[in-house]
């Protein structure tokens, strides 16, 4: 008895947990920022080229501010000011480096990149149209 009280405690903390990150990860503030006037918009697409099994994590002044599944966009904001943006493919990512991507964030714009391979193992944000 006790160990099936035990068991659907676990199962139910973690699907717990599971909906409170999921909820969290669509839309968040990045690098302290508000999501007032004072911010701009930050979105990162993933190409579906990478594989279904690989995740992008998403890095704002060598701080991870989200991660990117098969087929879902990050979108977020910035305070205004210089930023170095990076991303790295997980699981397991051939090299450990992030390539950075340095910008200069202005209030009231929308940053648009792509997260897609830089033909050295690493991956890179693409600035995007």
């Amino acid at each position: 008895m006790n160990y099936n009280w035990c068991r659907t405690f676990v199962l139910a903390m973690t699907c717990l947990l599971c909906l409170a990150g999921s909820a969290g990860a669509k839309t968040r503030a990045t690098s302290g920022a508000s999501s007032d006037g004072g911010s701009a918009r930050f979105i990162v697409y993933r190409t579906p080229t990478m594989g279904k099994f690989v995740i992008v994590q998403i890095y704002v002044d060598n701080v991870m501010v989200g991660s990117i599944g098969y087929g879902d966009t990050y979108d977020g904001v910035l305070k205004p000011g210089h930023h170095v943006l990076s991303v790295v493919a997980t699981p397991r990512p051939k090299w450990g480096e992030r390539p950075p991507t340095n910008v200069d964030v202005q209030s009231g714009q929308t940053y648009k990149f792509t997260a897609t391979g830089n033909n050295e193992g690493n991956l890179i944000l693409r600035p995007r149209d």
